[in-house]
């Protein structure tokens, strides 16, 4: 098995597999997108019809023949439609994938969604002189740091600058008042995974399934997610979110098709606790193999590398600590607690360890 570090997968092509899904747009928009999390009102959402949801093409060429090249653009009926002809019966998706926060994402999305109307009438979807769809951007966001962009173009906008004279205030008030129904107003929605990471995943959403697939930083964080998605539908997306897991835990070619393999997601649980244990014990025998100076400096290195897979940053808190433990014994015990036990556990184990070693 090749170290995670040495694999990291590309968020966007991951993101798209997965969301080319219609189940994962439904329950971004159910799930997500309403009231109190999101904008939307539940019976908005209810109102769609999300067994007509499709995919559109992303490419599009504008009006002066520029080439825009989106993330996804999804259509979906309005329960009342009989069909696609008419514009008010369906809602537009515009959806893009983020992993970093970029300030003007607002004026972004406004120029996506206004070529993408643009792109409406050149394909033939809606006429020149007829009425437009209504479009819902939604930007996902899949990185480290909280959502903080502006949501909206309004905010984007600078107001006309109040001096300190008194004749000045009232003119510059009654600028802003006159000026403001004349400024785009244009707004999308950040889901912002950051916001859900705490939260429990649920069976009956594949967005709280990605969530928590995307944010464990220990085996024991994948064993709640990887048990809901042995039963989740469509089996299909369940195992494209399982191939996308596995890739992100650097399990090599041949081991994953195996893991694929397997009849249940009970047996790939297993093999995960396994896996770790295996980690541990391959990183203690190259160790031993290097004599005990070289050893000692490869048993740390492993748990080094062990401790990050398993806890992500917290693990720094042992890079210290480890250095004053000098033993493979207590180094390759030290493996056996990263795989049982939690950082802070982990942590004062070893505290106890270096002090007795600091004594004998």
């Amino acid at each position: 098995m090749a170290h995670p570090s040495e694999h990291r997968l590309p968020h966007d092509p991951a993101f798209k597999a997965i969301c080319s899904h219609p189940r994962v747009i439904a329950d971004a928009l159910r799930g997500y997108a309403v009231k109190p999390n999101g904008p939307l009102d539940p019976r908005t959402v209810a109102a769609l019809n999300f067994r007509t949801l499709r995919k559109l093409p992303a490419e599009w060429v504008t009006r002066d023949f520029g080439r825009r090249v989106g993330d996804q653009v999804w259509q979906v009926r309005f329960r009342w439609a009989q069909n696609w002809s008419d514009p008010s019966g369906y809602l537009l998706i515009l959806l893009e994938f983020q992993s970093s926060v970029h300030p003007d994402m607002a004026l972004r999305m406004a120029s996506y969604a206004l070529q993408l109307q643009d792109a409406l009438e050149t394909t033939g979807m809606v006429h020149r002189d007829g009425p437009r769809p209504p479009i819902f951007p939604l930007v996902m966001h899949n990185g480290r740091r909280r959502w903080t962009a502006p949501v909206e173009l309004a905010d984007m906008t600078a107001q006309p600058t109040i001096s300190a004279r008194p004749e000045d205030v009232e003119d510059a008030r009654r600028a802003v008042r006159d000026l403001a129904g004349f400024q785009l107003r244009h707004a999308y929605f950040p889901l912002d995974f950051n916001r859900h990471r705490e939260d429990d995943p649920r069976a009956d959403n594949a967005i709280s399934l990605l969530i928590a697939l995307e944010s464990a930083s220990t085996t024991n964080d994948l064993l709640r997610p990887l048990e809901i998605l042995r039963g989740f539908a469509p089996r299909r997306l369940a195992g494209t979110m399982l191939d996308w897991t596995l890739r992100r835990l650097a399990v090599d070619g041949e081991t994953a098709e195996e893991m694929k393999r397997m009849a249940s997601l009970d047996e790939f649980r297993s093999q995960l606790e396994e896996t770790a244990q295996s980690w541990t014990e391959q990183w203690f025998a190259e160790g031993v193999e290097q004599g005990r100076a070289e050893g000692v400096a490869a048993q740390r290195a492993g748990l080094r590398r062990q401790a990050t897979l398993l806890f992500g940053v917290s693990a720094r808190r042992l890079d210290p600590l480890l250095n004053e433990v000098r033993t493979p014994a207590k180094l390759a015990e030290i493996g056996e607690w990263l795989v049982v036990d939690t950082i802070d556990q982990v942590i004062a184990k070893v505290e106890a360890a270096a002090a007795d070693e600091r004594i004998h």
